[in-house]
């Protein structure tokens, strides 16, 4: 199942754009809390400054990719469907 997620991307010597991704939540291999600069260029775009970002990694056949999207790395975790892995 393919999840619509809101990336922040920015090629170099452009200006940074909202786009919509979809990934599989079978291919996140991690999501951390992002504080970059760009951050601050999506605030520009319209971006709430209390909306939190996450750097997601997914793995796209053999290589990795990392993006930053919209939303804290619960609320991306939640909204992937994943579960918490308990060790014990």
């Amino acid at each position: 199942m393919l999840v619509k997620l809101i990336e922040i991307h920015k090629e170099p010597g452009e200006r940074a754009r909202l786009d919509e991704v979809f990934i599989s939540k079978e291919a996140v291999t991690s999501i951390r809390s992002e504080k970059g600069g760009i951050i601050n260029e999506a605030i520009q775009l319209g971006i709430s400054e209390h909306a939190g970002f996450s750097r997601v990694t997914i793995n796209e056949g053999g290589m990795t990719r990392t993006m930053i999207v919209i939303g804290n790395p619960s609320e991306v975790k939640n909204k992937l469907g994943l579960k918490t892995i308990l060790k014990g």
